[in-house]
């Protein structure tokens, strides 16, 4: 449905004014519980192994030939004290990737040890991941760009993993919305930091209100899907939330047009965790003009954005 957008430093900034949040219920235990039970679960993907916070790199790959490792006469210099000086070499010809490894150097795919190999790239829905010691890699394609993606499971950011924190949990931020359904199948252009535009599906526009003021968000999805995907921008952004927006995923409209936004389970985008993450950015008409103080608040990593 939607391809994953994936990262460089991003400033963006909100024409938005700061509105007092709603005030909260007196007794939400319950609902309490079930935002941090999904809180801790998102946690526990974020502390994966092979989750953002290890992301320690990202390639582009020039036409030919590509040297890769740990040594600085490569065209691609793997970051960390113990790499191999040459893993080997990385062959880009028009949109096809293959591998060759060096000599005394051993890359698995999967189980599989490698000598000579074409690689499937993640544009493709199943790439082919490398592993050498804790690095794992990949290619990603981007637009007109093809690169790899590295991945190190002793980077200081997942050893050092701390867990997000959330705004204090409010049950009035979760609100019904009601879809305007287009008239016709339509697409919403995002584009990514780097400045990459691509089409994405959208059923239709929700209306929501919050404070009794009257907002709107174009989330994104497929007919069928059982759930919607939101990328949104607010006035808390660059402030106490990330400055290029959050991420929500709400249950699909119902028969009748209506569904729930729960802004207590905004979520951060990858490029919080780190600067090689491609991400998404939230289309002009989802910026919204109210500080959104629900779901996860920044994040600081060393050397992140």
């Amino acid at each position: 449905m939607l391809k994953y957008l994936l990262t460089i430093t991003i400033f963006f900034t909100l024409y938005a004014c700061v509105s007092t949040p709603p005030h909260p219920t007196p007794d939400i235990s319950e609902y309490e519980k079930q935002i941090t039970d999904w809180h801790q679960k998102r946690n526990d993907r974020l502390n994966q192994p092979d989750g953002w916070l290890t992301l320690s790199g990202l390639f582009w790959l020039e036409e030919g030939v590509n040297t890769f490792g740990g040594s600085r006469d490569n065209d691609l210099i793997f970051p960390g004290e113990y790499v191999a000086p040459l893993l080997g070499t990385l062959v880009l010809e028009d949109d096809s990737v293959s591998i060759r490894v060096a000599d005394g150097i051993e890359i698995l795919i999967g189980d599989s040890a490698i000598h000579t190999s074409g690689l499937k790239k993640d544009s493709n829905g199943d790439p082919d991941f490398l592993t050498w010691g804790s690095l794992t890699w990949y290619v990603i394609e981007r637009g007109d760009r093809i690169g790899i993606r590295l991945k190190d499971s002793a980077h200081p950011n997942y050893v050092n993993f701390k867990p997000t924190q959330l705004f204090p949990i409010d049950s009035t931020w979760r609100v019904p919305a009601h879809l305007e359904v287009f008239d016709s199948l339509r697409s919403v252009d995002i584009t990514n930091v780097l400045g990459d535009s691509e089409p994405n599906p959208t059923p239709g526009r929700l209306h929501f209100k919050l404070n009794g003021a009257g907002y709107t968000l174009t989330p994104l999805g497929d007919p069928g899907d059982k759930n919607y995907f939101i990328i949104f921008g607010d006035a808390s952004n660059g402030l106490s939330t990330y400055g290029a927006g959050r991420f929500l995923v709400i249950p699909a409209a119902d028969e009748n047009g209506n569904t729930v936004i729960d802004f207590n389970k905004s979520y951060n985008m990858p490029c919080v965790f780190s600067p090689y993450a491609t991400c998404p950015l939230p289309p002009q008409e989802n910026l919204l003009s109210i500080a959104v103080e629900a779901g996860e608040m920044n994040y600081s990593i060393e050397g992140g954005h």
